[in-house]
Order: C-alpha cells, then structure tokens, then sequence
C-alpha cells in the first residue's frame, strides 16, 4: 500500500517545526432554554482557553496569536473576539487576536490558520477557539441593522449579484428553485438524491429519520466517551423573573444555591423513537416532497471550544507529548444553489492530497446539519452511515451544531476516537452555507 503523503512532510520538511495538537477542550453543548445561552459568548471562550492553560505548563507568552471562530459575529461575539477573548482569559497582552468566519466550517478553519502559521514559520505556538450563541444571536443575525426611519431591525439581504452569477442562474434552473436559505438548500437536496435512489417520499423519510434516531442513541450510548471532551462550567439559575442568579460580586458563583455545573450536553434525546420522529410536522411547508423536520435537522444549541498547537521542537522543550497532527486538509467551493454537497467534493480532494482513501480511516464524521446532507454525502461518496466508524459518538442531529465551534470539535472528537482506540486515521468534514466545505485527515501521534 502506498504510504500517505504529509502535507507538512511534502512542502515544509522541517520535521522540528511541525504543527502539533497538544490539547482540546470544549463546553457542554447548550439547547434552547438550556443553560449554557446563560453565558457571554466570549466567556465561553475564556472557559477553554483557561482550562487549555491549567492543563498545560507553559508560558503563555510564547502564544503568538489567538484565533476565533464564530458565525454571527455580534453583541458579545462582536469586536474581535479572539483578542477579547485572549484578554479576558488573563493571556498576556502581547498575545494578539482575531476573529474569523467560514460560516459553518469557522472553527475547522481557526485550526488551518493556526497549522499554517506554525508551518510556515511565522508562529510557534497558536491557541484557536470557536463558538456560537445561537439561542441568542441565530444564523444570520448579524445581517441586521436598524433603520431609524421604521424604527426597529432590517435585514439586510445577500448581494443580489450573487443570484446573476452564470453558474447560479444555471442551478437554480437545473432544480427549479432560487438562491435562499441553508433549509431550503437541504429540501432541495432531499428531493434531488430521494429521485437519485429511487425512493418514494415516504421511503426517504423513515430513511432520514431512521439516520436522525440512531445519531440520538450514539450520542447517548457513547457519553462516558464523548464527556473527555467536556469542561463542566457552572451556569447561574435563573430567579422568578427570569434573570441570572449572581453573587454579590455580580459574577457566577461556583456553588449549588445560586448556579448549576453543567457537564453534559443538554441536547440529545434518550425517550425520542421511530413513531415520534414520524409524527412532526415538516418545517418547510407544504411542499410535495417536504421532508424535514425539527427531529431530523440539527437544532440550534450554544457551546465553545479551543485546541492549543505548537510546534514539535516547543513541545519537546516543555516536555509536552502532542496528541495528533493533521496529515492533510482541503477547502473547496460548491454550488451556491445547492450550498451543502460539499463533502462530497472535499473528501475525495483530501483523500487524494493525503494518498489515501476511506478504507484507510478509522473515524469518518460529517456534520449532520440536516439528515438530508448525510444521505446525499454517504450516497455519493460510497458509505454506509449505520456503520460503525460514521459519526460513531452520534452527530449534530443529537449534539447540535454551534455553528463556530462544530468544525473545531470535529477535529477534537476525531482525537478523542483516534486515542480511545489507539486507530491512527481519522477524516471530518462538514458543508457550509453558500456553498463551500472543509475536510481534514488527523493522524494519531501515539497509535497502538
């Protein structure tokens, strides 16, 4: 079997300078009415890169940069949040930061950046988070202003350019449908690859919620693997009018009177089934082939996390063991229209940068924003999605999808599974909002 082609080992070849993941973290994932929407965004980032710090002996001024990901960049995710967050998190002030947005692929790509720096030599040590508030701020958010002649928020739309773009104008004739919204993107898809395979709508919607049940009973089934991942973080109860519980310092208070230590992701379901799933309501109207429902599209949910990486010769001195170092990763753009089919064109690119193929990983996840994206990816790229190394600890169906962070977890989860099972490979990706998809191939640093 050839061997796999390092993307670092093909263009950099310093092997003392390689990117190295020494750790990751993340929150509990919040659902709506949760706890976790009861935090700052920014001070969820504060909580991961505290605990990446007390976990790892080192000098906080050798982080050349702090690098965020986040989707709707607003209110408390506003102003920079990878410098806001980095001084609030008490990092020194020579730390800079910066805030990033690949919409749903932002914090797989706050790691590139980060890998990138590193490899190139500009920086030797880089702490990169993501998150989202999505309870509070929702996707597209900050496409709002407010207009003082009517007096309240607008929505100001995507440019209409966009829509006379050639290859635009030929998709949206090729499906019968416009440029919009990720959900209507993934009715679309649904309805596309349901002709694809040959289904009947009723055949492609327990097919879908058949995918959506088995994400809940990983996710739940697989806690006591998944929860390494988690820094429990306490969240303030709320009084009778609805507000925080705070001590008389006005901060959250570390104690069971005033605060709740959330440890658990708050949103997979354990008494969900078949017959439940099928008795919701679609949520894009009545349409022919409406499909989708709120049990088999993700939901939305709050949550952060951070990965701290340097380079193998720092981590040496420090006496540090790296984790994992990513083999090799991809961006690629897709069809606007269709805005979610990206992994089916990023995990092919990367395998084949990587010299490698689907055989060769241990782990495979793609992001379950809808089950409609996870039928139409494991149909064309040849997978199976019952099998066990797909989504093994169940996927944004049941955990959610913090749009900022679920790039970064991925990557993280994938170590987590890689060590669990001393596996070497491992490959996530995810679509993104109009039209674009990350992929990245991790190797396990100390397989068995």
């Amino acid at each position: 079997m050839p061997e796999p082609i390092s993307m670092y080992d093909k263009y950099f070849k310093d092997p003392k300078r390689e990117p190295v993941l020494i750790d990751y973290i993340r929150t509990p994932i919040g659902k709506k009415r949760g706890t976790i929407v009861r935090h700052r965004g920014d001070d969820l980032v504060v909580h991961c890169y505290r605990t990446l710090m007390e976990r790892n002996d080192i000098d906080p001024a050798i982080i050349g940069d702090s690098i965020v990901a986040c989707n709707s960049q607003i209110g408390d995710c506003a102003l920079d949040i990878g410098r806001t967050s980095a001084l609030a998190a008490h990092l020194p002030v020579s730390v800079p930061g910066m805030s990033i947005n690949r919409q749903c692929a932002s914090g797989a790509q706050s790691v590139m950046l980060g890998w990138q720096a590193i490899a190139s030599g500009v920086l030797d040590c880089v702490i990169c988070g993501g998150v989202e508030v999505q309870n509070r701020y929702a996707i597209m958010s900050d496409t709002y202003i407010f207009d003082e002649d009517k007096g309240r928020p607008i929505m100001v739309p995507p440019n209409k350019k966009i829509t006379e773009h050639p290859e635009v104008i030929e998709s949206a004739e090729k499906h019968n449908t416009q440029f919009a919204g990720q959900i209507n993107a993934a009715h679309v898809m649904g309805k596309v690859w349901m002709e694809k395979a040959g289904m009947t709508k009723e055949e492609y919607r327990k097919e879908v919620d058949s995918l959506s049940l088995m994400s809940h009973q990983k996710a739940i089934n697989h806690w006591n693997e998944r929860g390494r991942e988690i820094e429990p973080i306490w969240c303030p109860k709320l009084d009778e009018d609805g507000n925080p519980m705070l001590n008389e310092d006005g901060k959250i208070a570390k104690d069971l009177e005033l605060s709740i230590l959330t440890e658990r992701d708050e949103t997979p379901r354990p008494k969900t089934s078949m017959e439940k799933l099928a008795k919701l309501r679609t949520i894009v109207g009545r349409r022919k082939y409406a499909f989708l429902t709120a049990g088999n599209s993700c939901p939305t949910s709050d949550g952060a996390g951070a990965q701290l990486w340097m380079t193998r010769e720092l981590a040496d001195e420090y006496g540090l063991t790296p984790r994992a170092t990513i083999l090799n990763f991809a961006v690629v753009g897709t069809d606007p229209v269709l805005q979610l089919t990206g992994p089916i064109k990023a995990m092919p690119e990367v395998l084949k940068r990587a010299n490698m193929s689907f055989d060769e990983m241990s782990f495979i996840e793609i992001n379950e924003a809808f089950s409609s994206v996870i039928f139409a990816c494991c149909y064309d790229l040849g997978l199976d999605w019952r099998e066990d190394r797909f989504n093994p600890w169940g996927g944004a169906i049941a955990l959610g999808h913090p749009t900022g962070c679920t790039g970064l977890r991925l990557i993280g989860t994938n170590l987590h599974q890689l060590e669990d099972s001393g596996k070497e490979f491992a490959i996530s990706s995810m679509c993104v909002g109009l039209g674009m998809s990350t992929a990245t191939i991790i190797k396990n640093e100390n397989p068995k």
